[in-house]
């Protein structure tokens, strides 16, 4: 993806496919990586995300909150993942 925003969402490799499978539906919106990065004993997955789709992106992962175990969800560009 050109221009994408990188994001690491928090959550365990056995939902990381389900997360995958659900944001793949909305077209365009994220491409979840199965690269990871190991964080404070924390598992991230990197997510490139379309630009400008980064509140609908935002809005999809909290919906989904209430069905898989996401954790923290950060920008790349942010120093570090939120405390």
């Amino acid at each position: 993806m050109n221009d994408a925003t990188v994001y690491w969402i928090e959550t365990a490799g056995e939902e990381i496919h389900f997360i995958d499978a659900i944001v793949s539906a909305y077209d365009g919106v994220a491409n979840i990586r199965r690269e990871y990065r190991i964080i404070d004993g924390k598992t991230y997955f990197k997510v490139y995300v379309g630009p400008g789709l980064e509140p609908e992106f935002e809005e999809l992962i909290d919906r989904l909150r209430m069905h898989v175990q996401i954790g923290d969800l950060f920008r790349e560009d942010e120093a570090t993942p939120p405390v």
